[in-house]
């Protein structure tokens, strides 16, 4: 005994056999995260199983999980990509990030995958006979995967930087879609999804859920990138060589409603504190099935699609074409071109994605700081040397410390079609003088504009088998268009100090 009454340690043993596999009730805990999130409540992430555990769970080797996506140096950067760009400047708790955003889609991607799945696997056995049926794990995790990594390929400040510096550059050509479209953060998430995650999303064998039976993929399946990138693109894609399955997933992510929208809809409302009023997705998705014309809409759920593209529009009215983050954005405008170019040059990310994955928010803000404090300037600045005009500079500061130099000095709403345009009301407003009035027109659809093309990405179904309208005339009530214009007058140039 030791002089404290405990035994004394024995020899250490060498040939100690490890430790059992736990059973599989406990082995099922090493197969998934659960993320806590405020909109969602938990969100499921899978984690990779080694032989033995996946064994014991009933699934398949694996060579990734989603946890394997997720840390993968391209997810991580948009944690640095802010989600409301200026906006987090007016409303000063929303901080949160692309990179959470992206895990809501992901999650709110996997019930309406779960969802559909038995009317998406019988419309497949009956439309594409010729074609393998899908396991619903294969369904669930190609959809969640497409949710995950929708945004990508987005840059610094988001949308904006697709406005002020991608629309310079044409989008990668592609035989699927007219020639001359312009340059998006789709495209290069289109990109970076099959170049640089190709890989590891090809080694994804099962979705999250305890039931090897419908989370594990059947025999030999596996998510091809190329379905991912197919379904993330926009404008949406005409692809008759994709799965029937797949192409019946694309209004999802392209359509009327999208999972996307139905994630920051309800997380920018909660983040920004604002009240958007009451979105029922539950009951949108417990009304949604795959019929013979696609993804439907069972006429008692019309109310709730109404109700959230009512909350969407309040949004986009309320808080992102907010008067103080329309000022903040004309002097933005001048200086994010030329900043973006200082760090990275002046040629397309398209073509140097190695780059572009180190421009990021933190990045460009970090030098921003030192332009407005003055270093780094040059009167000569060259593309990628990292420094910009002293007017470019002294503008950051104004951005950096909240001081735009413009003030909204009138106001004009208006709702129309698409044929209606408020020529009149618009005019009331002037015109731009360069350097000292600016008119600032910010535009969103309050609901799909093209009926053709809105019918065709979403069905109703009728009551008790009788003819319903198309959604097109269900939700006339909503305008095709709301604008929000302002005439903004330049303010005496703030004090330096």
């Amino acid at each position: 005994m030791t002089s404290a009454g405990r035994p004394a340690p024995g020899p250490v043993r060498t040939d100690a056999a490890p430790a059992p596999e736990p059973s599989a009730p406990v082995a099922v805990f090493a197969a998934v995260n659960l993320l806590s999130d405020p909109i969602h409540g938990y969100i499921e992430l899978t984690k990779r199983l080694t032989p033995e555990r996946a064994r014991a769970l009933g699934f398949a080797a694996e060579q990734a999980a989603e946890e394997d996506v997720l840390d993968t140096p391209w997810l991580q950067r948009l944690r640095r990509i802010s989600q409301l760009q200026t906006s987090r400047w007016v409303f000063p708790t929303a901080e949160h990030s692309r990179f959470t955003h992206g895990l809501g889609v992901m999650h709110e991607a996997g019930l309406w995958a779960r969802r559909l799945y038995p009317s998406l696997r019988d419309d497949a056995a009956r439309a594409a006979p010729r074609e393998p049926v899908p396991s619903e794990g294969l369904v669930v995790e190609t959809l969640r995967v497409a949710g995950l990594l929708h945004d990508v390929g987005h840059g610094p400040f988001a949308h904006y930087f697709d406005e002020h510096v991608l629309h310079d550059f044409p989008a990668p050509p592609d035989p699927r879609r007219p020639a001359g479209k312009r340059l998006s953060h789709e495209d290069l998430s289109q990109l970076i999804i099959e170049r640089e995650l190709g890989d590891v999303i090809g080694g994804l064998r099962r979705a999250p859920g305890e039931d090897a039976g419908r989370a594990a993929f059947g025999p030999g399946e596996s998510i091809d990138p190329r379905w991912i990138s197919f379904l993330v693109s926009k404008p949406r894609l005409v692809d008759p060589s994709m799965p029937h399955w797949v192409r019946r997933l694309q209004p999802l992510l392209s359509g009327v409603f999208t999972v996307d929208n139905l994630d920051y809809v309800r997380r920018d409302a909660w983040m920004t504190g604002v009240s958007a009023g009451p979105v029922d997705v539950e009951r949108l998705r417990r009304y949604s099935f795959i019929g013979p014309a696609g993804l439907t809409l069972y006429e008692p759920g019309l109310g709730a699609l109404e109700m959230f593209l009512t909350a969407r529009l309040f949004m986009y009215q309320q808080v992102y074409f907010h008067r103080a983050v329309r000022a903040i954005d004309l002097d933005l405008r001048e200086v994010f071109g030329p900043s973006v170019r200082a760090l990275v040059g002046g040629g397309s990310p398209a073509d140097a994605l190695s780059a572009y994955a180190d421009l990021d928010e933190y990045a460009l803000l970090h030098q921003a700081a030192l332009w407005s404090r003055g270093e780094m300037l040059s009167a000569d600045p060259r593309p990628g040397d990292g420094t910009v005009t002293p007017e470019v500079g002294a503008l950051w500061r104004n951005v950096l410390l909240r001081r735009p130099r413009w003030r909204a000095e009138r106001e004009v709403r208006a709702e129309y079609e698409a044929d209606a345009w408020p020529a009149e009301l618009v005019a009331s407003l002037g015109e731009t003088i360069p350097g000292s009035v600016e008119i600032d027109l910010a535009v969103v659809d309050a609901r799909p504009e093209d009926a053709t093309e809105t019918d065709a990405l979403l069905s109703v179904a009728g009551r008790d088998g009788r003819p319903a309208e198309p959604v097109s005339r269900a939700l006339a009530r909503l305008p095709a268009w709301a604008l929000v214009g302002r005439r903004y007058v330049r303010r005496p140039d703030p004090d330096p100090a």
